[in-house]
């Protein structure tokens, strides 16, 4: 390899890197994917990627070396292109495709996202509907939920035109939030306005973050976890504030409410509707494919099923663990399967199961001067995403090697 080759695959496995960053790909599958192409072109790839950085040297047999560094743009999830770039992984063998691989690569940033528009406003009902049924509220608690979860997404798409506006995007959406829900209380008085304010905001709830910043802690990706994990409970005070003060604007400018009756107990089978339902809204939230939402509600179906299964029995936190392992589990299987990224299966299970709700419940009970409530929901958080974390590491470690061993007793067999 000369010098101006070893250049151009420096350049293009940065691309490729900060591609995997803006698409949501965590730190040590960003870094682990990049030394896996190094080693299939000869080369030596040592990366060190965290939410706003990116370092990559490339080192050639003959200890000439390229040096990359980045500024990382903020993330999102896009399915869709996880999908396309793990193919390109997999199907990067050769130093002489470089332009190929790296036109391929453009193509694929170029590429629109699946959801947006009204496509993408209308699957915040079924998001936030459904997350209102899981939260313990009944058929009101869904509707507003669901009413306020349309305006919700409308509000961030319509926001993301104007990126100055920065962190103050989660103060004011939450605010208008609350203000909406207390509105709405005004019309259909026999609901919790909470559980529909909190429902109407679960897209922007980093449950999920907390969750991959533990799994990166305990990779010992220590920068990026941290910083993610960071950004999560920023977020989390941001989004609990801006509740508080549209709470607060509303007892305010509104008549006050009697108590509502207790919630009527739903049956059995509303909530595996709802589950169901956040299956299908996932493939919105995550950019996925359309085709791909009999796995996202799969997904969903399963993780629900081991942990109620398991909470029976064992309490929530084993019951977490457990289906954190069967969906990391099923991801592989699925993988193995359909050569499709297990993220397809993990992230929309993970998401069933992670406290981003119960953090923010949290979070407001602090600002609410409830102490003991507040450490307890946000300790509860931690706790719940620690063992999300540990099933996906497992699964993550033990389920290649099984295949891979699998794999070469086939070999030996033929």
């Amino acid at each position: 390899m000369n010098e101006q080759t070893l250049v151009r695959l420096a350049l293009f496995l940065r691309d490729l890197g900060r591609a995997m960053h803006v698409s949501g790909a965590p730190a040590h599958d960003l870094e682990g994917a990049l030394q896996e192409i190094g080693q299939r072109l000869g080369v030596r790839v040592e990366g060190f990627a965290v939410l706003t950085f990116l370092a990559l040297t490339v080192v050639a047999g003959d200890q000439s070396r390229r040096v990359e560094l980045l500024r990382l743009p903020p993330y999102d999830f896009n399915m869709a292109r996880l999908i396309a770039l793990d193919a390109l992984c997999r199907e990067i063998d050769s130093v002489d495709a470089l332009d190929d691989y790296a036109g391929r690569l453009a193509a694929i940033m170029r590429q629109p996202p699946p959801w947006s528009g009204w496509g993408f406003v209308l699957m915040g009902f079924p998001l936030s509907a459904s997350v209102a049924l899981l939260l313990r509220g009944g058929w009101v608690e869904a509707l507003c939920g669901g009413l306020i979860g349309m305006a919700f997404v409308a509000g961030y798409l319509l926001f993301a035109r104007v990126p100055r506006l920065g962190p103050a995007v989660p103060v004011i959406l939450c605010t208008l939030a609350a203000l909406a829900a207390q509105g709405l209380a005004q019309l259909l008085p026999q609901q919790v306005p909470f559980i529909s304010a909190v429902a109407g905001i679960v897209l922007l709830l980093p449950g999920f973050m907390i969750t991959i910043a533990l799994s990166e802690i305990a990779t010992q990706n220590y920068l990026a976890g941290t910083g993610r994990l960071t950004g999560a409970f920023v977020l989390l005070f941001l989004m609990g504030a801006g509740l508080a003060i549209g709470t607060q604007l509303s007892l305010a400018w509104l008549p006050a409410l009697p108590l509502p009756a207790a919630a009527p107990v739903l049956p059995a089978w509303a909530i595996w509707v709802a589950i169901a339902g956040l299956g299908v809204s996932l493939i919105a939230v995550l950019q996925a494919p359309l085709a791909a939402v009999n796995v996202s509600v799969g997904a969903c179906l399963l993780a629900w099923a081991v942990y109620s299964l398991v909470d029976a029995r064992m309490g929530g936190v084993v019951g977490a663990f457990a289906a954190a392992l069967a969906v990391a589990c099923a991801g592989h299987l699925y993988q193995f399967i359909s050569k499709r990224p297990a993220a397809l299966v993990q992230i929309p299970g993970l998401i069933t199961l992670v406290p981003g709700s119960m953090g923010f419940r949290g979070v407001h009970a602090l600002i609410q001067q409830d102490s003991t409530a507040g450490i307890g929901l946000l300790t509860d958080m931690l706790l719940t995403g620690a063992v999300l974390a540990v099933g996906l590491l497992l699964a993550d470690n033990i389920m290649p090697l099984i295949f891979e061993r699998r794999g070469e007793k086939a070999v030996s067999e033929a």
